[in-house]
């Protein structure tokens, strides 16, 4: 018999499961300041937080498993341009936008860079 999974909530910056009455279980606190969003993929969980007081190097998106545990750090083509949204999954990639409005593919098992497609500038 497959239980569905727990509800998750962001709280006080940390993701945490929600029991079925509402009570809070043991979360995911975030890596440096506070998880922002979060997409449930279907075998893991993508994470952004917010980009400010990770180390320099450190990409603001992240995989857990199914328990909570990490299981990649992005490969971030530009770490000066953080992550800003999370779009979903679409078959074996995620699809993110950065703060720059490029769109960035990564593998979502591994959280490899696949491609970066950068919107095209407005002309006059």
């Amino acid at each position: 018999m497959n239980l569905p999974a727990p509800a998750l909530a962001v709280l006080d910056g940390s993701l945490v499961p929600l029991s079925r009455d509402g009570r809070r279980a043991a979360g995911r606190t975030p890596l440096a300041t506070a998880i922002v969003e979060f997409h449930r993929g279907a075998f893991r969980c993508y994470v952004r937080e917010h980009p400010f007081g990770l180390l320099p190097g450190i990409p603001n998106l992240y995989c857990l498993r199914p328990d909570l545990g990490l299981e990649w750090l992005a490969e971030w083509p530009d770490h000066s341009d953080p992550c800003a949204r999370i779009l979903g999954e679409d078959g074996e990639t995620l699809v993110v936008q950065s703060v720059s409005g490029q769109t960035i593919h990564l593998a979502s098992d591994t959280g490899r860079l696949l491609r970066v497609e950068t919107p095209l500038a407005a002309t006059a």
